[in-house]
């Protein structure tokens, strides 16, 4: 049952079960006590090596692990293949992301780790406590997905670019735009999506990912590996060039600007303009009022709680919308509601990747 359900005749709300996977005991304990200080998470057991894990998590009743990336023995992707194999469950990795943790961190979402939560390095008691809320709410997102949905993903690595034709690159006005927005699953379906992508897209793509700000530039250079054009961490001031990907973090305030003949994107502090609309109404607004026709919006995976006036505007302004299909969702809170108030397409990951590639405006 996912956590907010109520149990059955009871009137009372379903807890989070969560399963700690980590080889230091101190580690373990001070989880357990930063999300048992929230009464809707219970902690239902522990393992201390993944072996163990394995043989405890057939008969414990979970609805999240939590998985420590580096163990001795049997490292955390190790488990995490096996776990997904055998008995399916929303994973959260927990990793020091440091320059070399951050690749091997990546790469258990393409085993199917939901997100990952970033380990201190020092004073670990009081690191952890300091971001003790960012840790339950990761922990119960993760219990919210549809792990049924969470695929392996085969990528191979990319070592030359495709080149962006002269005309393209000179920073001319571009003749459409695409605004991609992704949160929870978001790093799978871009995985999935932008590797598809066999050419260069025919307009700059925006993507707003929810993820902190710290993390962004680590993720852009894996990702970069496996897209055959370039992919870019998105800063403010920059000229949107065609043919390329600029990546920002949801937790940022975006808009764009006309500057004579070339797209300028500009970046700032998040700023929410009221209780329904936020950083991603910002953007989209933005994009349809430059675009109109000419904007495409895309939603993958996604439990956002705004949005929904923006993408409202870029169909009222003649653009197009598209959501990532709900059952290859990790979550999907977000594209079905789209589909729900607007009138939004819903397509594949695969067919969203060869609309992108050759979209071109109305």
């Amino acid at each position: 049952m996912q956590t907010g359900q109520l149990a059955e005749h009871s009137g009372i709300e379903e807890k989070t079960r969560v399963f700690i996977i980590d080889d230091s005991p101190m580690m373990c304990r001070v989880m357990e006590k930063i999300l048992t200080d929230d009464p809707s998470i219970e902690v239902t057991g522990h393992a201390l090596s993944g072996k163990e894990a394995l043989m405890s998590l057939p008969s414990t009743k979970c609805d999240v692990c939590t998985l420590d990336v580096h163990m001795p023995g049997m490292n955390g992707i190790s488990v995490l293949k096996h776990i997904m194999i055998k008995f399916p469950r929303p994973t959260l990795m927990v990793s020091a992301f440091t320059a070399d943790g951050s690749k091997i961190t990546f790469e258990s979402l393409r085993y199917g780790a939901v997100d990952f939560f970033q380990k201190p390095s020092h004073k670990v008691g009081e690191d952890l406590m300091a971001q003790a809320h960012i840790l339950r709410e990761r922990v119960k997102r993760a219990a919210r997905v549809q792990v049924g949905a969470a695929r392996y993903l085969r990528l191979k690595p990319v070592f030359s670019k495709v080149s962006v034709p002269a005309a393209e690159s000179s920073g001319a006005f571009p003749n459409g735009l695409v605004i991609l927005n992704s949160s929870t699953g978001g790093y799978s379906a871009l995985l999935s999506l932008l590797p598809g992508m066999t050419t260069p897209p025919e307009v700059p793509i925006v993507v707003s990912l929810g993820t902190p700000i710290s993390y962004l530039d680590a993720f852009v250079n894996y990702l970069n590996g496996f897209v055959p054009f370039e992919v870019m961490r998105g800063k403010n001031n920059d000229k949107l060039i065609s043919g390329r990907v600029y990546v920002i973090s949801a937790q940022e305030s975006a808009a764009l600007e006309q500057r004579g003949d070339s797209l300028c994107l500009l970046l700032g502090e998040r700023q929410d303009l009221s209780d329904d609309e936020g950083a991603l109404d910002l953007l989209l607004f933005s994009a349809s009022e430059l675009f109109g026709p000419d904007a495409l919006a895309v939603f993958l995976s996604g439990d956002e709680a705004k949005g929904l006036s923006g993408a409202k505007e870029v169909l009222r302004n003649g653009g197009k919308l598209i959501v990532q299909e709900s059952s290859t969702c990790l979550s999907s809170e977000f594209p079905d509601k789209v589909v729900t108030h607007v009138d939004a397409t819903s397509r594949s990951i695969g067919e969203i990747s060869k609309i992108l590639s050759n979209w071109t405006g109305e």
